[in-house]
Protein backbone atom coordinates (compact mmCIF):
# COMPACT_ATOMS: atom_id res chain seq x y z
CA UNK A 1 0.00 0.00 0.00
CA UNK A 2 1.16 3.64 -0.18
CA UNK A 3 2.02 5.19 3.00
CA UNK A 4 -0.50 8.40 4.03
CA UNK A 5 2.92 10.00 4.62
CA UNK A 6 4.61 9.43 1.51
CA UNK A 7 0.94 11.43 -0.19
CA UNK A 8 0.88 13.92 2.43
CA UNK A 9 4.59 15.06 2.37
CA UNK A 10 5.74 14.28 -1.28
CA UNK A 11 2.66 13.41 -3.74
CA UNK A 12 0.03 15.67 -2.43
CA UNK A 13 2.76 19.09 -2.63
CA UNK A 14 4.58 17.58 -5.74
CA UNK A 15 1.04 18.48 -7.21
CA UNK A 16 -0.07 21.68 -5.87
CA UNK A 17 3.13 22.94 -6.68
CA UNK A 18 3.47 21.38 -10.15
CA UNK A 19 -0.30 22.37 -10.71
CA UNK A 20 0.83 26.40 -9.58
CA UNK A 21 3.72 26.66 -11.94
CA UNK A 22 1.53 24.91 -14.98
CA UNK A 23 -0.97 27.92 -14.90
CA UNK A 24 1.54 30.49 -14.22
CA UNK A 25 3.92 29.13 -16.94
CA UNK A 26 1.07 28.62 -18.94
CA UNK A 27 -1.08 31.48 -18.25
CA UNK A 28 1.26 34.45 -18.18
CA UNK A 29 4.25 33.31 -20.15
CA UNK A 30 5.80 36.37 -21.37
CA UNK A 31 5.41 37.75 -17.26
CA UNK A 32 8.19 35.86 -15.76
CA UNK A 33 9.97 38.79 -15.22
CA UNK A 34 7.60 40.27 -12.76
CA UNK A 35 5.86 37.08 -11.42
CA UNK A 36 8.75 34.35 -11.91
CA UNK A 37 11.91 33.29 -9.87
CA UNK A 38 13.74 34.83 -13.04
CA UNK A 39 12.88 35.73 -16.23
CA UNK A 40 13.03 33.69 -19.20
CA UNK A 41 12.01 33.56 -22.77
CA UNK A 42 8.17 32.78 -23.23
CA UNK A 43 8.69 29.82 -25.33
CA UNK A 44 10.81 28.27 -22.44
CA UNK A 45 8.32 29.50 -20.17
CA UNK A 46 5.78 27.27 -22.02
CA UNK A 47 7.30 24.10 -22.04
CA UNK A 48 8.44 24.47 -18.40
CA UNK A 49 4.80 24.79 -17.85
CA UNK A 50 4.16 21.88 -19.91
CA UNK A 51 6.32 19.82 -18.29
CA UNK A 52 4.60 20.83 -14.57
CA UNK A 53 1.09 20.29 -16.48
CA UNK A 54 2.41 16.78 -17.23
CA UNK A 55 3.71 16.27 -13.47
CA UNK A 56 1.01 17.85 -11.60
CA UNK A 57 -1.82 15.12 -13.53
CA UNK A 58 0.76 12.57 -12.78
CA UNK A 59 0.64 13.35 -8.87
CA UNK A 60 -3.38 13.77 -9.23
CA UNK A 61 -3.97 10.18 -10.59
CA UNK A 62 -1.19 8.92 -7.96
CA UNK A 63 -3.17 10.65 -4.65
CA UNK A 64 -5.80 8.08 -6.09
CA UNK A 65 -3.63 5.26 -6.31
CA UNK A 66 -3.49 2.69 -3.41
CA UNK A 67 -1.13 0.46 -4.26
CA UNK A 68 2.96 1.12 -4.11
CA UNK A 69 3.62 -0.82 -7.81
CA UNK A 70 1.61 1.92 -8.97
CA UNK A 71 3.22 4.95 -7.97
CA UNK A 72 6.48 4.17 -7.25
CA UNK A 73 7.57 5.34 -11.28
CA UNK A 74 5.78 8.59 -10.35
CA UNK A 75 7.64 9.03 -6.69
CA UNK A 76 11.03 8.35 -8.91
CA UNK A 77 10.45 11.04 -10.79
CA UNK A 78 9.50 13.18 -8.55
CA UNK A 79 12.96 12.15 -6.84
CA UNK A 80 14.94 12.41 -9.08
CA UNK A 81 13.80 15.74 -10.32
CA UNK A 82 13.71 17.80 -7.22
CA UNK A 83 17.39 17.38 -6.90
CA UNK A 84 18.12 18.16 -10.61
CA UNK A 85 16.50 21.24 -10.15
CA UNK A 86 17.94 22.25 -7.10
CA UNK A 87 21.37 21.63 -8.58
CA UNK A 88 20.69 23.96 -11.61
CA UNK A 89 19.29 26.28 -9.32
CA UNK A 90 22.60 26.46 -7.29
CA UNK A 91 24.50 27.10 -10.29
CA UNK A 92 22.39 29.20 -12.52
CA UNK A 93 21.70 31.46 -8.68
CA UNK A 94 23.15 34.53 -10.77
CA UNK A 95 20.19 35.14 -13.09
CA UNK A 96 17.59 34.70 -10.24
CA UNK A 97 15.99 37.90 -9.30
CA UNK A 98 16.99 37.65 -4.93
CA UNK A 99 18.23 40.64 -4.52
CA UNK A 100 16.20 43.03 -7.04
CA UNK A 101 13.31 43.22 -9.47
CA UNK A 102 9.46 43.41 -8.95
CA UNK A 103 8.18 42.29 -5.61
CA UNK A 104 6.43 39.39 -6.97
CA UNK A 105 9.48 38.21 -8.70
CA UNK A 106 11.80 38.59 -5.43
CA UNK A 107 9.62 36.93 -3.54
CA UNK A 108 9.14 34.02 -6.08
CA UNK A 109 12.88 33.48 -6.26
CA UNK A 110 13.47 33.17 -2.79
CA UNK A 111 10.32 30.83 -2.25
CA UNK A 112 12.01 28.83 -5.47
CA UNK A 113 15.13 28.68 -3.99
CA UNK A 114 13.95 28.02 -0.04
CA UNK A 115 11.54 25.32 -1.76
CA UNK A 116 14.00 23.32 -3.98
CA UNK A 117 16.71 23.70 -0.55
CA UNK A 118 14.04 22.13 1.17
CA UNK A 119 12.80 19.46 -0.78
CA UNK A 120 15.34 16.94 -1.01
CA UNK A 121 15.05 16.20 3.15
CA UNK A 122 11.59 15.75 3.10
CA UNK A 123 11.25 13.50 0.50
CA UNK A 124 14.11 11.55 2.12
CA UNK A 125 11.52 11.53 5.32
CA UNK A 126 8.59 10.49 2.96
CA UNK A 127 10.66 7.99 1.14
CA UNK A 128 11.79 6.15 4.67
CA UNK A 129 7.76 6.17 5.40
CA UNK A 130 7.01 4.60 2.13
CA UNK A 131 9.40 1.71 2.96
CA UNK A 132 8.43 1.00 5.90
CA UNK A 133 4.63 0.75 5.29
CA UNK A 134 5.83 -2.49 3.14
CA UNK A 135 3.16 -4.64 1.81
CA UNK A 136 3.04 -7.30 -0.25
CA UNK A 137 3.22 -7.24 -4.24
CA UNK A 138 -0.05 -7.99 -5.77
CA UNK A 139 -0.41 -10.73 -8.91
CA UNK A 140 1.60 -8.84 -12.36
CA UNK A 141 -1.27 -8.06 -14.76
CA UNK A 142 -0.62 -7.74 -18.45
CA UNK A 143 3.06 -6.91 -19.87
CA UNK A 144 4.06 -4.45 -22.30
CA UNK A 145 3.43 -5.83 -25.92
CA UNK A 146 7.03 -5.57 -27.45
CA UNK A 147 5.35 -3.21 -30.11
CA UNK A 148 4.93 -0.62 -26.77
CA UNK A 149 7.85 -1.68 -25.00
CA UNK A 150 10.48 -0.94 -27.82
CA UNK A 151 9.62 2.71 -28.28
CA UNK A 152 9.41 2.90 -24.65
CA UNK A 153 13.06 1.73 -24.32
CA UNK A 154 14.36 3.89 -27.47
CA UNK A 155 12.65 7.03 -26.44
CA UNK A 156 13.86 6.65 -22.68
CA UNK A 157 17.38 5.83 -23.92
CA UNK A 158 16.91 8.94 -26.11
CA UNK A 159 16.16 11.73 -24.41
CA UNK A 160 17.96 10.34 -21.25
CA UNK A 161 21.05 10.99 -23.70
CA UNK A 162 19.78 14.79 -24.11
CA UNK A 163 18.96 15.37 -21.16
CA UNK A 164 22.44 14.45 -19.88
CA UNK A 165 24.05 17.38 -22.36
CA UNK A 166 21.65 20.02 -22.30
CA UNK A 167 21.97 19.95 -18.25
CA UNK A 168 25.97 18.96 -18.25
CA UNK A 169 26.55 22.05 -21.27
CA UNK A 170 23.89 24.41 -21.05
CA UNK A 171 26.46 27.00 -22.51
CA UNK A 172 27.59 25.34 -25.39
CA UNK A 173 23.48 24.48 -26.39
CA UNK A 174 22.57 28.23 -25.90
CA UNK A 175 24.60 29.03 -28.40
CA UNK A 176 22.76 27.00 -30.86
CA UNK A 177 19.04 27.50 -29.51
CA UNK A 178 16.12 28.12 -31.57
CA UNK A 179 15.37 30.95 -29.71
CA UNK A 180 16.26 33.52 -26.89
CA UNK A 181 17.27 31.38 -23.82
CA UNK A 182 19.31 31.76 -20.48
CA UNK A 183 21.65 28.92 -19.36
CA UNK A 184 19.56 28.41 -16.02
CA UNK A 185 16.65 27.47 -18.63
CA UNK A 186 17.96 25.38 -20.52
CA UNK A 187 19.66 23.40 -17.92
CA UNK A 188 15.89 23.13 -16.52
CA UNK A 189 14.29 21.65 -19.69
CA UNK A 190 17.22 19.10 -19.48
CA UNK A 191 16.33 18.12 -16.29
CA UNK A 192 12.74 17.76 -17.24
CA UNK A 193 14.22 15.48 -20.48
CA UNK A 194 15.96 13.15 -17.79
CA UNK A 195 13.03 12.65 -15.97
CA UNK A 196 11.50 11.51 -18.65
CA UNK A 197 13.72 9.55 -19.90
CA UNK A 198 14.26 7.82 -16.53
CA UNK A 199 10.73 7.64 -16.41
CA UNK A 200 10.23 5.93 -19.81
CA UNK A 201 12.99 3.42 -18.64
CA UNK A 202 11.26 2.71 -15.49
CA UNK A 203 8.22 2.19 -17.33
CA UNK A 204 10.36 -0.60 -19.52
CA UNK A 205 11.50 -2.21 -16.82
CA UNK A 206 8.34 -2.24 -15.20
CA UNK A 207 6.78 -3.28 -18.32
CA UNK A 208 3.13 -3.43 -17.55
CA UNK A 209 0.29 -1.81 -18.61
CA UNK A 210 -1.63 -1.00 -15.25
CA UNK A 211 0.97 0.28 -13.21
CA UNK A 212 2.41 3.76 -15.34
CA UNK A 213 -1.21 5.32 -16.63
CA UNK A 214 -0.27 8.25 -14.26
CA UNK A 215 3.22 8.52 -16.30
CA UNK A 216 1.63 7.85 -19.43
CA UNK A 217 -0.72 11.11 -18.72
CA UNK A 218 2.22 12.80 -17.51
CA UNK A 219 3.46 12.47 -21.00
CA UNK A 220 -0.05 13.23 -23.04
CA UNK A 221 -0.30 16.34 -21.15
CA UNK A 222 3.21 17.79 -21.12
CA UNK A 223 3.03 16.87 -25.48
CA UNK A 224 0.33 18.51 -25.77
CA UNK A 225 0.60 21.85 -24.00
CA UNK A 226 3.96 22.05 -25.53
CA UNK A 227 3.45 21.91 -28.79
CA UNK A 228 0.28 24.57 -27.89
CA UNK A 229 3.02 26.97 -26.49
CA UNK A 230 5.61 26.37 -29.27
CA UNK A 231 2.34 27.09 -31.89
CA UNK A 232 1.55 30.28 -29.60
CA UNK A 233 5.09 31.51 -29.39
CA UNK A 234 6.17 30.46 -32.97
CA UNK A 235 6.75 34.14 -33.70
CA UNK A 236 10.19 33.63 -31.48
CA UNK A 237 11.53 30.78 -33.10
CA UNK A 238 14.37 30.72 -35.59
CA UNK A 239 12.57 28.14 -37.77
CA UNK A 240 15.64 27.47 -39.95
CA UNK A 241 17.36 25.96 -37.03
CA UNK A 242 17.84 22.69 -36.66
CA UNK A 243 17.33 22.33 -33.11
CA UNK A 244 13.33 24.22 -33.46
CA UNK A 245 12.24 21.30 -35.32
CA UNK A 246 14.22 18.71 -32.82
CA UNK A 247 11.97 20.07 -30.05
CA UNK A 248 8.70 19.75 -32.68
CA UNK A 249 10.08 16.20 -32.84
CA UNK A 250 10.66 15.45 -29.10
CA UNK A 251 6.62 16.87 -27.56
CA UNK A 252 5.03 15.20 -31.30
CA UNK A 253 6.74 11.60 -29.30
CA UNK A 254 5.69 12.33 -25.99
CA UNK A 255 2.50 12.80 -27.26
CA UNK A 256 2.72 10.17 -28.95
CA UNK A 257 4.08 7.66 -26.23
CA UNK A 258 1.47 8.75 -23.94
CA UNK A 259 -2.03 8.45 -26.32
CA UNK A 260 -0.68 4.55 -27.40
CA UNK A 261 0.26 4.19 -23.62
CA UNK A 262 -3.01 5.08 -22.23
CA UNK A 263 -4.96 3.52 -25.58
CA UNK A 264 -2.85 0.14 -25.36
CA UNK A 265 -3.67 0.26 -21.68
CA UNK A 266 -7.07 0.95 -21.74
CA UNK A 267 -7.72 -2.11 -24.75
CA UNK A 268 -5.43 -4.99 -23.53
CA UNK A 269 -5.55 -3.95 -20.05
CA UNK A 270 -9.10 -2.54 -18.25
CA UNK A 271 -9.59 -1.65 -14.76
CA UNK A 272 -11.22 -4.54 -13.33
CA UNK A 273 -14.73 -4.24 -12.41
CA UNK A 274 -15.39 -2.99 -8.67
CA UNK A 275 -17.29 -5.85 -6.97
CA UNK A 276 -20.58 -4.96 -5.93
CA UNK A 277 -21.52 -5.47 -2.28
CA UNK A 278 -23.10 -8.39 -0.83
CA UNK A 279 -26.44 -7.91 0.05
CA UNK A 280 -27.28 -7.96 3.52
CA UNK A 281 -29.70 -10.39 5.11
CA UNK A 282 -32.14 -8.79 7.33
CA UNK A 283 -33.35 -11.70 9.24
CA UNK A 284 -29.99 -12.67 10.06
Amino acid sequence: MVSPVLKALMVAPLALGAGYLFLLLTLFPGSTGELFAWRMSPVSAALLGAGYGGSCAMYLLALRARRWVDVRVAVAAGALFMPLAGLATLLGRASLQLTGGPLLGVLAAWGWAAVHAGAPLVGLVALLAQWRTGGELPARPPRLPWWVAGPVAGHGFGLTALGLLLYAAPGLAVRHWPWVAGQLEVRMLGAWCLVFGAALLLTWAEAELRRVRNGMAALLVTGGFGLVGLVREAGQVSWGETGAWAVVLVLCALLGLGLSGLGVGWMLDPAPPRTPPAPVDAHS
